[in-house]
């Protein structure tokens, strides 16, 4: 814990930010805009596919739940433009859509496709009576 030189400690006397104490998500969003609320949505969904709630994670984790939830939505902004017929950077809709699936990743919500599921075309044939 940081101190100054009288002692006195330096979360004490200045106390923490909302965000870090979870009063808010972000700071300077007072998450009533439908933006704001359906970045609360999926930080809330991400957070129950952990398995944990956003106040019992470490700050690591809530940090990256807040990146996958501001990266899903600009992409779905992209997503929006793109159905009402507008122009898009298709470059910048792809960039999004990585890092998604890579901070989704990180925090165990999607498979990175590198883990053996335990089953092979034999034992998936094997499993419906029929031969390989």
């Amino acid at each position: 814990m940081l101190s100054d030189s009288d002692g006195i400690s330096m979360n004490k006397r200045f106390g923490r930010s909302a965000v870090s104490n979870g009063s808010r998500m972000l700071d300077g969003v007072d998450g009533r805009s439908p933006g704001a609320r359906r970045f609360r949505d999926l930080v809330n969904s991400y957070c129950e596919g952990v398995g944990k709630g956003y106040d019992a994670m470490t700050e690591v984790e809530r940090n990256t739940v807040r990146q996958a939830a501001t990266a899903q939505l600009q992409s779905e902004a992209l997503q929006s433009a793109i159905a009402r017929g507008e122009r898009v950077d298709t470059e910048q809709l792809v960039r999004l859509s990585n890092l998604s699936v890579r901070l989704l990743t990180k925090l165990g919500l999607v498979k990175s496709g590198n883990e053996d599921d335990g089953g092979d075309l034999a034992t998936y044939l094997a499993s419906r009576g029929e031969a390989a």
